[in-house]
């Protein structure tokens, strides 16, 4: 039973993260206090891992959204991982991949000088051969919420 609800509670906080208790219990038929516990228990357990504002980059003034694909050297994916991690708060996303390449990495960027500080930046790093960097032209979807099944 808590799997099944559990589901349909992170499902609600997906598309609605400030839903009250009262009224996430009130839309799953069950009580308040359920609802309360199977939160603080998905939190708990890492499933929730925070609440955040769903931004719209461009009217916050980041206009520009760059894919870069890197190809590392070696046994240094960890590495540059990690670094990627902590460096710059523009790259918003970090990702081991399969296939020709070994990192995917999402940028937001408030013009093209600083787009291309970046690029130079990664191509630069000792352990990185080569990467690709495309520029989103239009977002189709982005921040979506993933449906929980099985």
């Amino acid at each position: 039973m808590h799997k099944d609800l559990d589901r349909r509670i992170v499902e609600h906080l997906q598309r609605e993260g400030r839903i009250s208790l009262r009224e996430l219990a009130r839309r799953l038929n069950v009580s308040s206090a359920t609802v309360g516990n199977r939160i603080s228990e998905l939190e708990a357990r890492g499933v929730i891992r925070g609440y955040k504002a769903l931004v719209d980059y461009e009217k916050l003034g980041y206009p520009i959204t760059t894919v870069t694909l890197i190809k590392a050297r070696g046994n240094q994916i960890p590495k540059i991982v990690e670094e990627l991690k902590q460096s710059d708060d523009r790259l918003t996303h970090v990702y081991e991949i399969t296939g020709e390449f070994d990192i995917l990495v999402i940028g937001k960027f408030r013009d093209q000088e600083s787009m291309n500080r970046e690029i130079k930046r990664l191509l630069s790093h000792p352990a990185i051969e080569r990467t690709n960097t495309s520029i989103v032209l239009s977002v189709a979807k982005e921040e979506a919420p993933v449906g929980v099944w099985d």
